[in-house]
């Protein structure tokens, strides 16, 4: 894992999230897309254009793997 992402890259799994599983009843993300929609949204609130993975907790961590290192999810 790279020591820093881009927000565009966390912007990028967030998409990738929410095109493979489905969103709640009420609209709400799903539940890894919401986990790295809290980073994201502080990213750009602060005008970061980077962020040490060391910020983000183990979940985001794996969410982001998960969306930058596979194209799909296994069945």
């Amino acid at each position: 894992m790279k020591t820093f992402l881009t927000v565009a890259e966390i912007e990028q799994a967030i998409n990738y999230w929410c095109a493979r599983q489905a969103s709640g009843e009420d609209g709400a993300l799903c539940r890894k897309a919401r986990l790295l929609a809290d980073i994201y949204g502080q990213m750009i609130y602060d005008r970061m254009q980077v962020i040490n993975v060391s910020r983000l907790s183990a979940e985001q961590v794996d969410a982001v793997n998960i969306a930058l290192n596979q194209r799909e999810l296994p069945l």
